[in-house]
């Protein structure tokens, strides 16, 4: 298929009322669609779903999953990296990291940190990329004493989940915010009691929605460039923020904690 955008705009003089609708709402929310469903677009569009569905047919597209692939090859020709290898790199960190630094609310913040330090059991869920933030919180709060428990298999996120209280808290790395592994496994914990905090870059997802607490991220959902590592760099960076609010509480501990973690590890060198 060619670029979508110009398909779009090519068959203009071809659409309904409401194909206008539609296609306004795609061309304008392009960087959105990856992460919606048919009943969100037709309700951010104005239509019904069967209005949808009839304007990707004029398309020759006959599933979502088509268009948001269509959108994500499109992006990725209309908007081409440009410069030094580097220097393109570099301009992507720095732009997630003040993005999401600007997303950072302190408040939100503080109250995650209360819920962290008052939980019984603390889980970090993640999958994929997400997963590995996850296991990287683990490694960071156990050197400050608070035991954390990072699970990255959905099947396992949904039996630690289903074993529960109000006394636990989850802490839930995705970047939609729709991953249907951890999504579930949020939900069934959310239904046991636990509390739930979710870093992600849509609040208003299905993962925002059911939780307690929500620190935005900045990088958006790749489809074809998946796993890139800028999502993982804007995660990170949350989760610093969480491990430095919850070290300067506790301080005295941690320092003490650290230092002797750091004789146990020099205890190993050769």
């Amino acid at each position: 298929m060619n670029n979508i955008f110009h398909t779009i705009q090519a068959l203009w003089p071809e659409y309904t009322k409401s194909d206008k609708k539609v296609a306004t709402f795609i061309l304008d929310q392009q960087q959105n669609i990856t992460n919606m469903t048919l009943a969100d677009i037709a309700e951010e569009a104005g239509v019904s779903e069967g209005s949808v569905v009839r304007f990707l047919n004029k398309l020759g597209i006959k599933k979502l999953i088509d268009l948001k692939l269509s959108i994500a090859k499109s992006a990725e020709e209309t908007h081409p990296a440009e410069g030094a290898l580097s220097s393109v790199v570099e301009g992507e960190f720095t732009d997630v990291v003040r993005n999401t630094a600007s997303l950072m609310d302190p408040g939100r913040l503080s109250r995650a940190v209360d819920l962290i330090e008052a939980g019984r059991q603390v889980y970090f869920f993640g999958v994929a990329v997400s997963g590995i933030v996850a296991s990287t919180g683990e490694n960071s709060f156990i050197r400050m004493g608070k035991p954390v428990h990072a699970i990255q298999e959905g099947h396992m996120q949904m039996i630690a989940a289903a074993g529960m209280t109000e006394e636990d808290v989850v802490v839930v790395f995705s970047l939609t915010g729709n991953t249907r592994d951890t999504c579930e496994a949020a939900a069934l914990a959310r239904q046991q009691g636990a509390r739930i905090i979710s870093v992600t870059s849509y609040v208003n997802s299905q993962l925002a929605r059911i939780s307690d607490v929500v620190l935005q991220t900045f990088a958006k959902e790749e489809i074809i460039n998946g796993g890139r590592i800028t999502g993982l760099v804007s995660q990170l960076y949350v989760l610093d923020c969480l491990k430095r609010e919850y070290n300067k509480r506790n301080r005295a501990r941690t320092v003490r904690l650290k230092e002797e973690i750091g004789k146990a590890i020099l205890s190993k060198k050769v």
